[in-house]
């Protein structure tokens, strides 16, 4: 069950980047090219990115978060998740173990 607070300020904060480009008419991403389908998209990216750093205790760059689920969402992408630092060590340490094994 994802965080109610994750899922209320992924939308919100969509609501007004969406609103700024529609201000802005920034070119492809203007709000009037944006499919209620890709906003709904993004608004899953983002709540569950959200909820991933709500877990952890991380205080993620809301701005970058906002802009990713956007541009994954205009692609169309159905994989996000960026593997955490701390587990890309702990894989290459465990590689390199196995190999020590060898």
């Amino acid at each position: 069950m994802r965080h109610p607070n994750a899922v209320s300020l992924a939308k919100r904060l969509l609501d007004a980047r969406i609103r700024r480009l529609a201000l802005a008419d920034a070119g492809p991403q203007a709000a009037g090219q944006i499919t209620a389908e890709e906003i709904a998209w993004a608004a899953e990216i983002l709540a569950t990115h959200l909820d991933a750093c709500l877990c952890q205790g991380i205080h993620p760059d809301l701005s970058e978060a906002v802009e990713e689920s956007l541009e994954f969402a205009l692609r169309r992408e159905r994989a996000y998740e960026p593997i955490p630092q701390g587990a890309r060590w702990h894989g290459v340490l465990v590689m390199m173990e196995e190999q020590d094994a060898d």
